[in-house]
């Protein structure tokens, strides 16, 4: 009897030659599979304990063995290269720091490092997932200018990429990248005198940043060379996917709908922008340079990040030989600074591009934790910031958009 054969569906075909007989698929799930202790306890992307271990590496009186070694080629990794520094690599590699004291969330740091006997003192400020708020590296810096007098100081910006800081004059950015670097390295040269308990945790931390946070690692390889070869197959998947992101996108941008005062600007699946329809009126809010399409220089903003959902209002850039425009955003920044009880966790230095001015939460991470529930808590923590917040920001924001004036009437 012949066999009868059934065409089979091309988006079918697709998803079987992604799944069948693919070693790339394989390897990545042998990775994603071993057993990691820091992947165990829920520390991937948690960024209090990834400053908890990094004090506890970075303090030599530790009792991991390493003294000062990894201390010290972390810090030459980050200032190698650097100009204008107050510390050059040179004089780390020179220096005894064994003396030094490691502390974690002193005067809000999130690790401060200082030696006595060397006069020097090394603030790391770490984000993971979050972004520089509250103007804090420069208080975080004058409180280590303060609390340590005549001390050589490094800060240093911890963050995935290597993000630009606020303030690069003063503050090195530095990459998770390199700091996997520094794990393998210290690894690769004391692994011969390190407990083995010791030796299992560093390559356990070193493997769950190269997982989960290093954009370079084997995995990141796998995943991109399996995409190019199953491009179609996972591009259908993806097509299928739960995307709380994409479902609140439409509901932010349903509610800034409701309230016809407010006029939308550009967004993405991350960021809702809208504005008041009366600063239309003022040519100088059509004065922007590189931001949204519109050339709006004042804006809200709904943070739609995967974990939170915050409510900003943002001065964003102008050409740097504009005069009238660069007045008009030291208004309204000199506005928010005068009217501080309403504009909560706004920064209190005007930055030569963005500045975030107001910021509240509206949706907390933990609440992420449920995702079904998420939408509902954006629509109740929105009406509420429409009906209290925003209220008050117009209110004030009329003196410097209705006169053209700065607040002191200049």
């Amino acid at each position: 009897m012949a066999k009868i054969v059934h065409e089979q569906d091309p988006q079918r075909r697709l998803l079987e030659a992604l799944v069948v007989d693919n070693r790339d698929l394989g390897r990545l799930e042998d990775l994603l599979g071993e057993f990691n202790l820091f992947e165990a306890i829920g520390a991937t992307r948690v960024e209090l304990r990834h400053s908890d271990f990094l004090r506890f590496l970075l303090d030599p009186g530790e009792n991991h063995g390493l003294g000062d070694y990894f201390l010290k080629i972390l810090l030459k990794r980050c200032l190698a290269g650097t100009a204008g520094q107050e510390i050059s690599a040179i004089d780390v590699d020179v220096a005894d720091v064994s003396d030094a004291i490691a502390e974690r969330e002193r005067w809000g740091i999130d690790v401060l490092v200082h030696s006595e006997r060397c006069r020097m003192v090394f603030a790391i400020e770490n984000k993971v997932d979050s972004d520089e708020h509250h103007d804090q590296l420069n208080r975080y810096r004058e409180t280590v200018e303060r609390e340590f007098p005549g001390y050589r100081k490094v800060l240093i910006y911890l963050t995935p990429e290597g993000d630009e800081p606020s303030d690069p004059e003063r503050w090195l950015a530095l990459s998770y990248v390199t700091l996997d670097e520094s794990l393998r390295s210290t690894l690769e040269a004391r692994h011969s005198t390190l407990g083995s308990a010791v030796a299992t945790t560093l390559e356990h931390y070193a493997a769950m940043i190269g997982r989960h946070i290093v954009s370079e690692s084997e995995i990141a390889r796998l995943c991109q060379q399996i995409y190019r070869q199953h491009k179609d197959a996972l591009d259908l998947i993806f097509e299928h996917k739960p995307d709380l992101q994409l479902d609140l996108k439409t509901v932010l941008e349903e509610e800034v709908k409701k309230h016809p005062e407010f006029i939308p600007d550009h967004c993405t699946k991350s960021r809702v922008r809208f504005l008041d329809a009366s600063w239309d009126n003022d040519p100088r809010e059509r004065n922007g340079s590189g931001w949204t399409p519109t050339k709006r220089v004042v804006l809200f903003e709904l943070a739609n990040d995967a974990e939170s959902l915050k409510l900003k209002l943002i001065i964003g850039p102008v050409d740097k030989s504009d005069t009238t425009g660069i007045a008009f955003r030291e208004a309204v920044f000199a506005c928010s600074q005068k009217y501080r009880q309403d504009f909560p966790g706004g920064m209190t230095t005007l930055a030569p591009r963005f500045t975030t001015i107001l910021m509240r939460e509206l949706v907390k991470k933990k609440d992420y934790e449920s995702p079904e529930s998420v939408p509902d808590k954006a629509r109740e923590a929105l009406s509420k910031a429409f009906q209290h917040d925003l209220p008050a920001v117009l209110k004030r924001l009329r003196e410097v958009f209705s006169s053209g004036q700065s607040p002191d009437g200049t």
